[in-house]
């Protein structure tokens, strides 16, 4: 065991993205079989066909979902785009001429100027937006194969995996890696339906309100709630700018919104959904957040959340239940 996580510190510190695009893949494929399995229960086709039939329908439903958004969403985009300029133009004007409006100004400044031609900056930040739209594109591609591989014939790969441990610890490897499975799907589970139901909820309260671009909006803040904690705040800066730029007091509102959606949400609904399968303490989350954006950058954000479920999971199966032989206190 100190060997493989030996390794595995090795791969983060040599080349982070490869085993957080493996566990991104991995999560992929857990959704997969989590669709594939029921079908494949009530229709008695294999496994594999089973997933593959989820996996197309699953494509086609996105691409009939873009298509039909497509034409409102990039009208708004287009519309946001223009506006959260003169946005934040009107930011900078309330907050000019006053002391603390001042010190925040300065803060907010760059510390340095990049040098050379406009030609050249706007040239280079062309090529740095390519290659890290190329980049990202490469990266989602290698993502789906693999998820559609592990989805597909899982067998093979957990059967490997249970080979590199001691034949006496097989039993309780496959008990873990088991209470792995279930706690990942389960948290997938819950961040699906706080997405969809965050981005309703977050509609309907921008629409009352009467927020411009609230579709889009609302999207933005469903879409980023995937990264609990931090996603809704980030999500929540372009609405609460926009709204400024109509009234100072509707962006109070805005942040009232956002912040009673959350709370229903993460209060109520999800932990409805996730029940005790991925119980994640808030402090421990917004700790491994920060400690895994510092070292990993957007994708560790991302990741945060289910590498703490499952972090935890191999915390009490292998150390205190495997280690130490003792039942994890109760809560």
């Amino acid at each position: 065991m100190l060997v493989l996580f030996g390794l595995l510190f090795l791969l983060l510190w040599l080349v982070p993205e490869v085993p957080l695009l493996g566990f991104a893949a991995v999560l992929l494929a857990l959704a997969l079989r989590a669709g594939g399995e029921p079908l494949a229960h009530r229709t008695g086709l294999p496994d594999w066909a089973a997933v593959l039939i989820v996996a197309i329908l699953l494509v086609a439903a996105l691409g009939l979902a873009g298509w039909a958004a497509a034409g409102p969403l990039a009208e708004q985009a287009t519309q946001l785009a223009q506006r959260l300029p003169q946005s934040l133009e009107t930011l900078r004007g309330w907050l000019s001429g006053t002391a603390w409006g001042d010190w925040l100004l300065r803060q907010a400044e760059p510390g340095q100027l990049i040098s050379g031609s406009g030609a050249e900056t706007a040239a280079q930040a062309a090529a740095r937006a390519a290659g890290s739209t190329l980049g990202g594109l490469g990266n989602l591609v290698l993502v789906v194969l693999l998820a559609l591989y592990l989805a597909v014939q899982p067998a093979g790969y957990l059967c490997g995996l249970r080979s590199l441990f001691d034949p006496r610890l097989d039993g309780r490897v496959e008990e873990t890696l088991a209470e792995i499975g279930h706690t990942l799907r389960g948290w997938l589970l819950g961040q699906a339906f706080a997405m969809i139901v965050a981005g309703m909820l977050t509609w309907l309260g921008f629409w009352a309100l009467g927020i411009p671009l609230a579709g889009l909006l609302a999207a933005i803040i469903g879409l980023l709630n995937f990264i609990p904690v931090l996603g809704p705040v980030i999500g929540g800066v372009p609405a609460v700018l926009l709204a400024m730029t109509e009234q100072p007091i509707l962006g109070l509102w805005v942040v009232g919104v956002i912040v009673l959606v959350q709370t229903v949400e993460g209060n109520f609904l999800t932990p409805m959904v996730q029940s005790r399968t991925a119980d994640l303490p808030p402090a421990l989350l917004l700790i491994v957040q920060v400690l895994t954006g510092a070292l990993f950058g957007l994708l560790g954000v991302a990741l945060a959340a289910p590498l703490s479920a499952l972090g935890l999971v191999l915390a009490k199966k292998a150390y205190v239940e495997g280690w130490l032989e003792r039942e994890p206190p109760a809560a």
